[in-house]
């Protein structure tokens, strides 16, 4: 045809800034999270926005690469297995971070931990749970997971799904909107959508060559249990069980494997070819006609839609899969306390019942202090108290001869003890009743 619609129109549209700005996180979220589908590698081809934020993490993920310890290279063969770190491919990792873990036999600690333990946060605080009755300050929920052995659980897992119908929209709309352009001789339009569409296209091909895997190390044999605390300011999980099914919780992530350097850095080339691609459509598509920009346009913004409902698709029940895989179906119990010292305490009585705390002083008061204030008179007072009560398997009832204490001569430091003690009352009565 020798001319396209809206060909005589004076006003022309500055796509090449919605091209390079608009959807860029939600474009590199679904190149990432793509690979837990089948056929992953043919789900990218259409034209899509923020390919240059797109460029530039593949660009650092290739810098993150590291050998694979687990592979053998064969004969022959130029280099082994790689992987990186799937979180280093988004801009925004938090969501596969989690939060702080103390153990209780090992004396572990770790100021963050890994996605499992992060959707597991996520779950039990919409737990309701059993409202304790106390001295109220901030309330504190303390959740006891249970957690089962799980002889499925290896230390590399692979997921699977099926990958949704509508990934086919937007390769539909691109398709479409590149033929139109090219009906209507928009060229500048029909080669930067045809353009947009290999480059996307090309880094979900080498990108999907890569194996997403849960990876978690294994435990050495005759490691101490790995129960421990899990939590934040008012959320805390105490992980009773299996030190395997612990530690993928506590220290599990998710990792690329690519069974070559060689693919991987088809990987950085497409990173390049993404960069090359965003400063080309910035130069190009503002010389098309506004039939082409409009085409162009349109193509971007259906798959800037489609990101973002691909980004919530599915997504509970992917991760009640990924959840039941790992962990099965723990038991569950949730408390509701009325103040942190009441929680603390109830959670090392809650711990108790395993014969191998029974008189470890020193691990039982790096807990405390990790959650509790320290270097106080009161406090380590009170912490010692407790403690003593807990290592020597007596119950924890107090009476004016443990408040009265001959190093507090202030009233006020013994009223606050006294305050203290009546805390850890409240956590052993509700594990009496609940135990």
């Amino acid at each position: 045809m020798d001319s396209s619609p809206l060909s005589n129109a004076t006003f022309m549209l500055n796509s090449s800034g919605i091209a390079g700005l608009l959807g860029g996180e939600e474009a590199l979220s679904t190149v990432a999270l793509a690979q837990i589908y089948n056929r992953r590698k043919w789900l990218g081809w259409y034209n899509a926005p923020g390919t240059y934020i797109i460029g530039k993490h593949l660009r650092r993920l290739a810098r993150s690469v590291i050998s694979d310890l687990h592979a053998n290279p064969g004969p022959g063969t130029e280099s082994g297995m790689v992987q990186v770190d799937l979180a280093l491919s988004l801009q925004h990792s938090s969501r596969f971070k989690g939060p702080v873990f103390k153990g209780i036999y090992s004396g572990t600690s770790l100021h963050e931990t890994g996605p499992l333990a992060s959707l597991l946060m996520k779950k039990y605080t919409g737990m309701s749970g059993t409202l304790i009755e106390g001295r109220t300050t901030q309330p504190v929920n303390v959740t006891i997971a249970k957690l089962e052995r799980n002889p499925s659980l290896q230390s590399q897992m692979t997921f699977d799904h099926s990958a949704p119908i509508c990934a086919i929209i937007p390769i539909a709309v691109s398709l479409a909107t590149c033929g139109i352009c090219g009906l209507y001789c928009e060229w500048y339009a029909f080669s930067m959508i045809l353009l947009g569409i290999l480059a996307r296209g090309l880094t979900c091909v080498f990108v999907g060559s890569g194996e997403l895997v849960f990876d978690h190390p294994e435990l050495t044999v005759g490691s101490p249990p790995g129960d421990g605390i899990l939590g934040c300011d008012h959320e805390l999980v105490l992980l009773k069980g299996h030190e395997n099914v612990v530690n993928a919780i506590t220290r599990g992530r998710f990792i690329f494997h690519f069974r070559s350097k060689h693919a991987f850095r088809m990987v950085e080339l497409c990173s390049f070819f993404l960069i090359a691609q965003a400063i080309a459509q910035l130069i190009c598509v503002p010389q098309s006609n506004l039939f082409g920009q409009l085409m162009f346009v349109f193509s971007v913004v259906t798959s800037w839609v489609y990101s973002l409902w691909f980004l919530s698709y599915n997504k509970v029940e992917v991760q009640e899969e990924f959840y039941r895989s790992v962990l099965r179906s723990p038991k569950l119990e949730k408390f509701v306390f009325p103040n942190r010292s009441s929680a603390i305490v109830s959670l090392l009585l809650f711990s108790g019942d395993n014969e191998k705390l029974s008189g470890d002083s020193k691990k039982l008061k790096k807990i405390m202090d990790g959650f509790l204030p320290s270097g106080t008179q009161v406090w380590e007072i009170w912490k010692g108290i407790v403690i003593e009560h807990l290592t020597n398997g007596q119950s924890l009832c107090f009476d004016d001869t443990h408040w009265n204490h001959q190093d507090l001569p202030s009233e006020s430091d013994r009223s606050l003890l006294r305050t203290l003690l009546k805390d850890a009352e409240t956590a052993y009565t509700a594990f009496g009743s609940n135990k």
